[in-house]
């Protein structure tokens, strides 16, 4: 089952190479505490992000770890629209945001922001769907049932996010501009590593949907179940696993490893796109 779908000038699916999309992160809260940028070099950040090939950037301003600590959504949006600030009409890649609440988002859109990242799936925030929608913005809906990434195992998976795009619908945003996550991570203590690599080993049932899909595996801890190692030393086995994914039928690598996940992209690309040598 082959589609092809465009959101912000990118053309996903068919015979497209996957697209990467770089992490911005604002949160000191974050378990990768190298990562973390502050509007004061954002905007540098973010050009060598797209030098090296990110085709999209993702900034967030709060740590989505079930784990991590809790800041405010006024600390949110301060962190979040003094980046924005730095970034609109500054860089050349379509910008998304990471967030739940929906005066964040709108505040985001209101500042150069193309698409939101709900990892809530629309479940957070009440209004979160209809300003995706009044705003004709793109939109990331993640795996989730009562909160983020709760879904356990491939069929979860699968149920929720026919959800999401249901629930999407309803709210009147765009079919055409959805993107879908698998929820990929330790989002609850009863989600062992196991149920994450049955999802990039069956990674290609997502294709039912025919919509963007997105991989978000980047120095995740469900990783150490393999490498045991801590986020800093964890770019290999992310690669790999993104890999996978990507060569199963992902659409979006978020990462925070642009450089490299671009070469990997270009080898899953070079394979997927090989004729067969008779």
């Amino acid at each position: 089952m082959t589609f092809t779908a465009k959101i912000c000038g990118l053309t996903f699916g068919g015979n497209h190479p996957p697209h990467v999309m770089g992490i911005l992160n604002l949160s000191p809260e974050s378990f990768y505490k190298n990562s973390v940028r502050d509007s004061s070099s954002i905007l540098e950040a973010a050009q060598k992000m797209i030098d090296d090939g990110a085709a999209m950037l993702d900034v967030g301003a709060r740590s989505t770890s079930p784990w991590a600590e809790t800041i405010s959504v006024e600390e949110e949006k301060s962190r979040l629209f003094s980046a924005l600030k730095e970034l609109s009409g500054n860089i050349s890649a379509p910008i998304s945001v990471d967030t739940m609440y929906a005066d964040v988002a709108e505040g985001a859109l209101n500042r150069g922001a193309d698409i939101i990242n709900d990892i809530s799936s629309l479940k957070a925030d009440g209004r979160m769907g209809k300003v995706i929608a009044d705003y004709d913005a793109g939109a990331v809906l993640m795996a989730t049932r009562k909160i983020p990434g709760d879904p356990l195992g491939m069929e979860a998976v699968m149920s929720s996010l026919f959800d999401a795009v249901s629930d999407a619908k309803r709210f009147g945003i765009d079919p055409q501009k959805i993107v879908l996550d698998p929820a990929i991570g330790h989002w609850i203590s009863e989600k062992t590593p196991e149920y994450d690599f049955d999802v990039i080993n069956r990674f290609e049932k997502f294709n039912v949907f025919e919509m963007p899909i997105l991989i978000a595996v980047s120095r995740k801890s469900f990783l150490n179940a393999v490498v045991d190692k801590p986020a800093e030393d964890r770019l290999i086995p992310s690669l790999a696993a993104a890999s996978i994914a990507a060569y199963k039928g992902g659409h979006i690598i978020r990462t925070h490893d642009v450089s490299e996940t671009a070469d990997a992209v270009k080898v899953i690309h070079a394979i997927r796109s090989q004729k067969e040598i008779v």
